[in-house]
């Protein structure tokens, strides 16, 4: 009896090592396996990752794949008020989003895939983002998302899985993934702006009850479905860098990008950091937000343009003042 709890107790030491070192092997690949799994890796793999579907309730209903929790982009975030309030879409404070993050069965330990349906605002993206931003760095996307799996014979169930709760704790927010509306109002003119949105949206039209159109003064205009082929796979490392390059983007340039409420904008920065640009940041309250705040410009029409001469030397004043970034 003591040689055999002496043989599962090694079994199960030798488990947790082999998960261990199997998260670390998952965290710390290069290249584009740095953020993305296959759908063939997570067939063989699935029953050893967290899983989450990260499109609506409804379609996670109607199928999605076995095993997995659903949680929209609207799980983690604000929804108080109305667009372009002060802190809306924004995501929750640090004790919050720990509590929602370990209700999904998420405690950093064990790795994370997340999907969407490709076509969408790449809430797969935002969640793997907030993810990091929070400290797990084994989070991981699914390339192709829910129509990939699918076209590999994966297996789909419309059972609703409950996650055991997790405890988890954010100590601090990773530094270098989020920026606010008063520390980009001082670097204004300093640091490179991408808008992820549509060119439509990027001249001046308001689809999304923004309370102002148009961009926010000196950003270019990458979309983020730019950064995908036809079959909605994600191109690859060198076509993103000279992708990014021809926009006169380099590796060395503090890069903030924004959308309308944070989600496509976290999926380009993650992107980003793929294809070595590791000083993009998300600004999390993004469109809404500036467009929302009277005193803050905003450019219309398909050229970046530039803060006015007033805004840029009130900006110089305030260079000195501490504002506050993840």
């Amino acid at each position: 009896m003591v040689e055999l709890r002496k043989i599962v107790i090694s079994v199960m030491l030798a488990c947790i090592v082999l998960a261990a070192v199997a998260a670390a092997a998952f965290a710390a690949e290069g290249g584009k396996q740095s953020l993305y799994v296959t759908p063939e890796w997570l067939k063989a793999h699935r029953n050893s990752v967290v899983i989450v579907d990260a499109r609506p309730k409804s379609l996670y209903a109607n199928g999605h794949i076995p095993g997995a929790v659903n949680a929209e982009w609207t799980y983690f975030a604000n929804m108080k008020g109305r667009p372009g309030s002060p802190g809306w879409g924004d995501l929750y404070p640090k004790h919050i989003l720990a509590k929602k993050i370990g209700a999904l069965g998420i405690d950093g330990k064990k790795p994370v895939v997340v999907y969407a349906d490709p076509g969408g605002w790449g809430q797969d993206g935002w969640v793997v983002w907030i993810l990091r931003l929070s400290g797990i760095e084994n989070a991981k996307m699914l390339e192709g998302g829910f129509l990939a799996w699918k076209a590999a014979g994966g297996k789909v169930s419309t059972k609703r899985v409950v996650a055991k709760a997790k405890p988890f704790k954010i100590e601090s927010f990773r530094g270098g993934y989020n920026v606010t509306t008063p520390w980009l109002k001082v670097k204004l003119g300093e640091v490179r702006i991408i808008d992820a949105r549509t060119p439509f949206e990027y001249q001046g039209a308001r689809i999304f009850q923004e309370r102002r159109g148009g961009h926010i003064p000196g950003a270019i205009n990458i979309p983020y479905d730019s950064v995908f082929n036809e079959d909605q796979t994600v191109k690859d490392v060198g076509e993103l860098k000279a992708l990014f390059q021809s926009y006169g983007l380099s590796p060395d340039d503090e890069i903030v990008v924004y959308d309308t409420a944070g989600v496509r904008s976290a999926y380009l920065v993650l992107v980003l950091r793929m294809a070595g640009f590791e000083n993009a940041r998300n600004y999390d309250s993004s469109f809404h937000e500036w467009a929302g705040t009277p005193e803050l410009e905003v450019v219309q029409g398909s050229e970046p343009g530039a803060p006015s001469p007033l805004a840029a030397a009130g900006n110089n004043e305030k260079n000195s003042t501490q504002a506050v970034s993840n």
